[in-house]
């Protein structure tokens, strides 16, 4: 998982990720390591376009909340490929949380 993926994971999961033990990233990072390697390459290029973008725009560090603005920002996009980027993560992300949720 590259960094501008696992930021967005680790924001959006929050405290569950913590109360969980990492198993949202991980769950995240198995997803994308099954997928096909021509959606995989779209996914990467996303992430290293979006995260030099908020690199730059949240320099020197981004916050959580920067990556969140930045996300809700990508959700609604003009450009279909970006809001899908922003509904690819949070999707693995909520069902991770459901899938992982303790009983």
């Amino acid at each position: 998982m590259l960094w501008m993926e696992r930021r967005v994971v680790t924001a959006l999961a929050g405290p569950d990720d913590k109360r969980t033990g990492g198993a949202i990233t991980e769950f995240v990072d198995s997803s994308f390591a099954a997928m096909p390697q021509h959606l995989r390459l779209g996914v990467v290029g996303e992430s290293v376009l979006l995260g030099a973008y908020v690199a730059l725009r949240y320099a020197p560090r981004p916050s959580d909340d920067d990556v969140l603005a930045a996300m809700s920002a990508w959700e609604h996009n003009p450009i279909g490929v970006i809001r899908q980027y922003a509904r690819l993560l949070t999707s693995l992300v909520v069902f991770a949380q459901q899938e992982l949720m303790p009983e």
